[in-house]
């Protein structure tokens, strides 16, 4: 894997415990409020400070109580563990000798473990491990989730995904480098050739003829639809949600280029 932030995501430097302060702290603390988007019955919401005190260790006594751990108050291996769960399971290796089914197969396993960010401004820790550390306003991650699920299926394969598209957070990097490279599909031909679309390519939304805002995994085509698996959008499908979501877009209607992986 080329993109290896989510490795310090998911683990913790040391224990921690009453008094505790720091980066480790704001993630456990993170991943609490995350936790009720999981869960419907989980209603606490911690303030994302980096001091682990009272409020910290009475919503974390609950949590353990809830999955069965020691309720000691203490933020261990097996506690932490129980919290980034989500993440640990989107990051979990699939076997395969396919690369376009790979790549498919990764975006849904993303998909089930709803990744999202907090606050809605591009932050939090799933927004981190898509966008190697970087978060806040100015970094939108959709080429971030693309870029991951792409690595995921290139390491599978025992290939770097730095041999289909450079990284980048940028669309209009990756549009440009499709279009050099022959490896950009206009909408034009889409709407003539549909058969040009196959699962695994990637989309790009057209705002301009040379400037593209939104991106995202497409699963599947019916008729003049793609089904796709998309981050940093949400149910209206706007560039800057804060979800991993399942669409459907139309490419007769939208302005959406397709980038060749393969």
């Amino acid at each position: 894997m080329i993109k290896k932030q989510y490795l310090k995501e998911i683990n913790l430097k040391k224990s921690l415990k009453n008094g505790s302060k720091g980066a480790d702290v704001n993630k456990v603390q993170e991943w609490l409020n995350l936790w009720r988007f999981y869960e419907k019955d989980w209603l606490n919401i911690v303030t994302v400070d980096s001091d682990y005190g009272r409020q910290c260790i009475n919503a974390i006594m609950e949590f353990q109580q809830k999955k069965g751990l020691e309720r000691d108050g203490v933020v261990g291996p097996n506690t932490f563990r129980a919290l980034v769960k989500p993440m640990v399971n989107s990051f979990t290796y699939i076997a395969g000798d396919d690369m376009r089914q790979l790549i498919v197969d990764y975006a849904n396993q993303h998909l089930r473990n709803m990744p999202r960010e907090l606050y809605k401004s591009n932050q939090g820790p799933w927004v981190r491990a898509y966008m190697d550390g970087n978060e806040g306003r100015e970094w939108a991650w959709c080429m971030g989730f693309v870029q991951t699920v792409l690595d995921q299926a290139c390491t599978s394969m025992g290939q770097s995904f730095l041999s289909i598209m450079p990284k980048t957070y940028s669309c209009d990097v990756v549009g440009e480098f499709g279009k050099s490279n022959g490896k950009l599909i206009r909408n034009v031909r889409l709407r003539e050739n549909p058969e040009l679309i196959e699962p695994g390519d990637v989309f790009l939304n057209v705002k301009q003829p040379w400037d593209w805002t939104h991106t995202g995994i497409i699963t599947g085509v019916e008729d003049d639809w793609i089904h796709t698996v998309e981050g940093n959008t949400n149910d209206e499908g706007v560039r800057e949600g804060f979800e991993v979501c399942r669409r459907m877009r139309n490419f007769q209607k939208g302005n959406i280029d397709v980038f060749k992986v393969v």
